[in-house]
């Protein structure tokens, strides 16, 4: 294998995202490093003509499927370092050093929203811990995001990488990563969560969009509990109050009541996608 790092960038029909995302990935990348965009359009591939300015190599996927295009990224990959950035998402300066500093099998990086867009009420995709912590079985349930990930190639190639059945345009849509993390703690691997590796994920949702996305997210919580709960049933024990946890949908009846009608979605959608998720997982056996 050789030194540096590989970095893949999953991506489908969001050229002017991407554009952005590769800005900021090449102001950190050094002569060693590769950059793999894999484009998950069906018909036609408007990644090429983004990507090739700034020197990323292009892989077509040939169907969609985020955890499918993570996977042919990585394989491909000649560097032992292999980090995971999402198309909507800009490292920030320092990047690069801070996610390679740690000699952890796998490292997490802080994500936020960007200094320079406007506050979001419920921002997506963000990490909201601020501290660096170990990401083992004694650590946090919910370290990361993929959006933001540095692995080693050889711990991918353990662990057999992304399951295909979940994330973005497969019917649980979502916890592909935090699926990847629980193999990877259960297989004797341990990770670091570095805020200090930052990046920031572009709100470019609309309020409808992310009513969707909260669907999703819970879809994906549902399929992970399920599967916790046949593989590892102390960490299902631990993940079960945050999906039954009835705080959110207790705000929301005191938001629909007090008349802030558009605030109630998100917590209802999300418990109401777990149940889903769950229900669809284990009749599937994931």
């Amino acid at each position: 294998m050789a030194d540096g790092l590989t970095v893949v960038v999953p991506t489908r029909d969001r050229p002017e995202l991407l554009r952005r995302c590769l800005t900021a990935l090449r102001a950190e990348l050094t002569d060693g490093d590769r950059l793999v965009v894999v484009d998950s359009s069906p018909a036609r591939h408007p990644a090429r003509p983004v990507a090739e300015p700034f020197g990323a190599e292009v892989l077509l996927a040939g169907e969609p499927g985020t955890s499918l295009a993570r996977n042919l990224g990585w394989r491909a990959a000649t560097t032992e370092q292999v980090a995971f950035v999402d198309d909507d998402v800009l490292v920030a300066p320092g990047w690069r050093a801070a996610l390679l500093r740690s000699d952890a099998d796998f490292v997490l990086g802080g994500v936020d929203e960007h200094p320079d867009d406007s506050p979001r009420e419920r921002p997506v995709s963000v990490v909201e811990r601020t501290a660096a912590v170990p990401v083992d079985r004694e650590g946090p349930l919910d370290p990361g995001i993929a959006g933001n990930l540095r692995v080693r190639r050889t711990v991918l190639a353990d662990v057999g990488g992304f399951d295909e059945r979940l994330g973005p345009a497969s019917f649980f849509a979502s916890a592909e990563d935090l699926d990847l993390f629980d193999r990877m703690v259960a297989a004797g691997h341990v990770g670091w969560y570095e805020p200090s590796a930052l990046a920031w994920h572009v709100q470019w949702r609309d309020e409808r969009q992310s009513l969707r996305l909260h669907w999703a997210y819970g879809k994906g919580m549902g399929a992970r509990l399920a599967r916790l709960a046949r593989t590892d049933r102390r960490r299902a024990r631990l993940l079960l109050p945050q999906v039954l946890r009835l705080g959110g949908v207790a705000t929301a009846v005191t938001e629909v009541r007090s008349g802030q009608r558009r605030h109630w979605g998100p917590p209802v959608v999300w418990r109401l996608g777990a149940l889903a998720g769950f229900v669809v997982a284990v009749a599937r056996r994931l």
